[in-house]
């Protein structure tokens, strides 16, 4: 397990790497030291060697907590990151005690849902399901907690997690508010009923030496104290010591960034009289922030980060080359392999999916924005089209021609994608201009930082009672940027320029 004096050697075996004090952080209760930024594990795919690079090259410059779940890429995300830190450990690059592990239980989606539904046909169901929608179910029960955390440990290939945390717990109450004319005392009377079951199984999980502290991760920490969904850091406080006065409780996740500053602004714990800020750090909570770049405004996301600019008469250009290629292969797909599917192939979804170039032939114009776009080709095309791609693969890699083609067409789809991706990068990136040019009117220090995502992180890692912010970082490029920021000194008074950024953003 991570100890504080492991991950303090952790940083000074980089004093090279030249981090100032003020970007190693005390992560609470837990006496962990932990960089100002760790590694997110959202959308890291097992198999991906891009993304270990990416993981290797955090921890050895300075990012030393990695907050992963159960359910991110079906358990991708977990394995990638075990398998990376035991080649690690066994190279000696990295100390087990040096690296802070959070994962999350709750969820119940892919494998976790097959899962489910299975022990529901065989009469043994697990308790207290939250059917929310047909393919998204949630539990929060210590029999599925059981479950889960046992295959987060194998996944991990670890013998315990640092930090276990319930996963937006808060699906209860947003289900129980479609049910017109629940009581709201009664939903969440109900609801922090199964949070105190969980914490008590969180609890006996500590002393099994399974986990070394435990938490909740939630989108509702910071909405208003009268909202039907919002989760009081006050009543979990309470919660835990009527458990035991000793209790390992000691983490709280939740969504803080240029826009949604709730969190420091929103006086919605202790009967209205503190931020969930300002009581964490009274209470000596750990604080992790997620969705530091991808910001929620008037309904709509806002990527908080710099684009590339590319002339649009080459957008135009490129667009329709990559397209002519991918039309090519999808064309060869059908005279060549649809016919030699096996025979419990259906060859119809095949070939619907394999018709990319028709669906997106008026691309440039189909979306409203980047973010519309990069929401459709990350949560719906790529897995489709790469599930699908895998699975033949595994079925036909002996046919003749077959290996070519599959690589040859998964490149086609990701410089297709890369193409359309470059026209709404466009106008995004004038957004992002537009936003970097008014945070460096308000705060001078900013000045020097070269791109939008720095210039969030830094006044959100800056905030009084932030300690680590979670930030996606697949890609190298995306440590690099974020390593910068580690490496800055931190603002005088953040807070004070996230209200004058709300004033008129």
């Amino acid at each position: 397990m991570a100890t504080p004096d492991g991950t303090a050697h952790y940083f000074k075996r980089l004093t090279h790497k030249n981090i100032p004090a003020t970007s190693i952080r005390t992560l609470g209760k837990t006496g962990f030291r932990v960089s100002r930024i760790g590694f997110g594990g959202y959308r890291v795919q097992h198999h991906s060697v891009e993304h270990a690079k990416a993981l290797r090259y955090a921890l050895l410059n300075g990012f030393n907590l990695i907050d992963t779940s159960s359910n991110y890429t079906d358990g991708g995300s977990e394995m990638l990151i075990g398998n990376l830190l035991q080649e690690m450990f066994e190279r000696e690059e990295l100390d087990r005690n040096e690296v802070v592990i959070v994962s999350k239980g709750g969820y119940v989606q892919g494998q976790n849902l097959k899962i489910a539904s299975q022990y529901e046909t065989e009469n043994h169901p697990f308790p207290d399901m939250v059917k929310y929608l047909e393919a998204c179910w949630h539990c929060i029960h210590p029999d599925f907690l059981e479950e889960q955390l046992s295959r987060s440990l194998e996944r991990l290939c670890l013998p315990s997690i640092d930090i276990y945390l319930l996963h937006n717990p808060e699906y209860f109450l947003s289900h129980k508010q479609k049910n017109n004319g629940v009581d709201v005392t009664v939903a969440r009377d109900d609801y922090y009923s199964r949070i105190h079951k969980a914490f008590e199984w969180m609890e006996e999980k500590v002393a099994e030496g399974k986990i070394k502290a435990y938490g909740v991760s939630s989108n509702t920490f910071t909405s208003p104290a009268g909202d039907f969904e919002f989760t009081s850091l006050t009543r979990l406080l309470e919660i835990a010591a009527s458990i035991s006065t000793n209790n390992y409780f000691r983490i709280i996740q939740f969504p803080f960034n240029l826009f949604e500053t709730a969190a420091c602004q929103e006086l919605n714990q202790s009967s209205g009289r503190e931020s969930l800020l300002d009581l964490a750090t009274a209470r000596g909570i750990g604080t992790l922030v997620n969705r530091p770049l991808n910001a929620m405004y008037a309904g709509r996301m806002v990527r908080l980060a710099s684009f590339r600019m590319t002339p649009a008469t080459d957008v135009i250009e490129l667009f329709h080359r990559k397209l002519t290629s991918t039309q090519r292969l999808e064309s060869q797909f059908r005279q060549e392999f649809l016919g030699r599917l096996p025979n419990d192939m259906p060859a119809g979804d095949f070939e619907k999916v394999f018709s990319l170039s028709g669906q997106l032939e008026n691309a440039l114009s189909g979306f409203q924005d980047w973010e519309h776009w990069d929401h459709i080709k990350q949560g719906y095309l790529m897995p489709r089209i790469f599930t699908f791609l895998n699975h033949l693969h595994q079925r036909m890699q002996e046919t003749e021609g077959w290996v070519k083609w599959a690589n040859s067409y998964a490149e086609a789809v990701a410089s297709l994608f890369d193409a359309i991706s470059r026209k709404y990068e466009n106008n995004a990136q004038e957004r992002s201009l537009r936003l970097s040019g008014k945070l460096k009117s308000i705060d001078p220090q900013l000045a020097t930082a070269p791109t939008l995502s720095q210039q969030a992180l830094q006044v959100v890692t800056s905030v009084a009672g932030v300690d680590c912010v979670l930030l996606g970082m697949r890609k190298t490029p995306y440590v690099e940027d974020a390593f910068e920021v580690l490496q800055a000194p931190q603002l005088e008074d953040a807070a004070d320029t996230i209200r004058h950024f709300c004033a008129s953003p």
